[in-house]
């Protein structure tokens, strides 16, 4: 655990900016409030839950709801300062935030924006026939609330989603039931009540069974997933070891979780194939053209010359990945935050007071934590989790964060251990910055920590269901 460093003597305070509230940010600042340091947590939601709330499915609501919780308890202390819907880079910029005389800055704010599918022309349909993995998600996660004003999607039987990841799995099974709720109330009537939570566990051929029907019974084409490889080079079991033949196990491993998604969900799958070019009629996208590929025993690709074939869709889901939004003032290496010096520190170039962590930073030990928790949730997957509930995912999920907050720890452990010995400037007063986060919070009528996150946790749709099965 971090030992205390810091001169509470000193007169003046030290004062830490950390971006992003989330899982990573909010053990930033806990551990820093807990040393006396006063901490401003910003971030660009309302809520400082970061993809918990907007990007993890919301059938995981009981892993949602207890990180959730350990962000306010951590969040929740006098010495931090919250300040919501504030976008850096946007309404404040990366300047004025330096500017304001911190002693340290941290970039916990995550991977939110969509890789561009990597099609020429093809962003003039975006929210129309095109939808992004994060958009789409905030949608999904979201739509239910009687309040909800933000964007508008409707699926439509026959969308096709790019992608090979387990989050384009999720994906696929958004679309798959979202289809499958329309065609129920077509066939039932708009009344009858549709638990995606229950057809989430069951799969579609469990669930349909209650209601005396078959998946066939709907009549619907399905949604397709397109993957520039084939099924077994899908990226959803790391190697255990560098040898061939656990290469070769993992690749049986994910073929495996393919097919009991496929079985389970109905969607079609079209392997070694990506799109290069789109079909387009009277201004609206109609499909897709594919370029065929062959994965060599390397898994390396080598695309088939001349051998392009359409798809017709009238709607595209990109689902190819997340890259952190980039901020002016802060260098970067093609998508990723340039850093400098000791990796376990991840200081970014060019300042010696601007650090990152959590998604926003680079480094082996981040990919590596990637990686592992990647092979310990796809064998869960496989023995448990596809043929049950998800409880297992959950238990995975919930053991890497706790990763996320051990690796947070030693990071800022590494970061403040010499920085807070340094005299704080005189030019910075005791509460300039806490009275200028004071102004920001006073903007949006934030008050306190406990009654902004009671007075804004979004109506659950759990228990919209519940009601609606009394």
């Amino acid at each position: 655990m971090w030992k205390n460093n810091l001169d509470h003597s000193q007169k003046k305070s030290h004062y830490v900016a950390v971006i992003g509230g989330s899982v990573s940010g909010s053990e930033a600042a806990a551990m820093l409030a807990d040393q006396g340091v006063r901490v401003v947590v910003i971030d660009q939601n309302t809520l400082p839950y970061g993809k918990l709330e907007d990007g993890l499915p919301k059938w995981h609501h009981n892993l949602r709801d207890k990180q959730e919780a350990e962000i306010d308890q951590k969040l929740d202390k006098d010495r931090i300062r919250f300040i919501p819907n504030l976008k850096i880079g946007r309404d404040f910029s990366f300047k004025d935030l330096m500017d304001l005389g911190f002693t340290a800055v941290i970039l916990a704010n995550g991977a939110w924006k969509d890789r561009p599918l990597p099609v020429r022309g093809i962003e003039k349909f975006r929210d129309k026939q095109l939808i992004y993995q994060n958009d789409l998600l905030k949608w999904y996660n979201h739509y239910h609330e009687p309040d909800y004003k933000g964007k508008q999607y409707e699926i439509k039987d026959g969308a096709v989603v790019i992608g090979g990841g387990l989050a384009s799995l999720d994906v696929i099974k958004i679309v798959m039931m979202e289809l499958v709720e329309k065609a129920l109330k077509k066939k039932l009537g708009k009344d009858v009540v549709v638990d995606q939570f229950e057809m989430e566990k069951k799969g579609l051929d469990k669930y349909l069974a209650q209601f005396g029907l078959k998946y066939e019974d709907l009549g619907l084409k399905g949604a397709t997933l397109v993957y520039r490889r084939q099924a077994k080079h899908m990226p959803l079991k790391q190697p255990q070891g560098g040898t061939q033949e656990a290469k070769e196990k993992a690749q049986i491993v994910s073929q495996r979780i393919l097919d009991n998604y496929q079985k389970k969900f109905h969607f079609n799958f079209i392997p070694e194939a990506t799109p290069i070019d789109f079909i387009e009629e009277d201004g609206r996208l109609k499909g897709l053209i594919l370029q065929k590929f062959k994965t060599l025993e390397d898994g390396s690709l080598v695309s088939v010359e001349g051998e392009t074939f359409p798809v017709y869709t009238e709607q595209v889901i990109s689902s190819i990945g997340s890259i952190p939004e980039k901020i002016e003032g802060i260098p970067y290496e093609g998508d990723r935050i340039k850093t400098e010096g000791d990796e376990a520190i991840s200081k970014v170039y060019g300042y010696d007071n601007v650090f990152a962590i959590g998604n926003a930073v680079t480094g082996k030990g981040n990919i590596k934590t990637a990686k592992d928790h990647g092979s310990m949730v796809t064998q869960k997957l496989l023995d448990e989790y596809l043929q049950k509930n998800t409880q297992a995912f959950d238990m995975e999920l919930e053991a890497y964060n706790e990763e996320i907050r051990r690796k947070t720890d030693e990071k800022i452990a590494n970061i403040f251990k010499d920085l807070f010995n340094k005299e704080v400037p005189d030019d910075i007063t005791v509460d300039h910055i806490w009275e200028v986060s004071k102004e920001y919070q006073d903007k949006v009528g934030y008050k306190d920590y406990k009654s902004w996150v009671e007075n804004h946790k979004p109506v659950r749709y759990e228990d919209i269901i519940a009601k609606k099965k009394k």
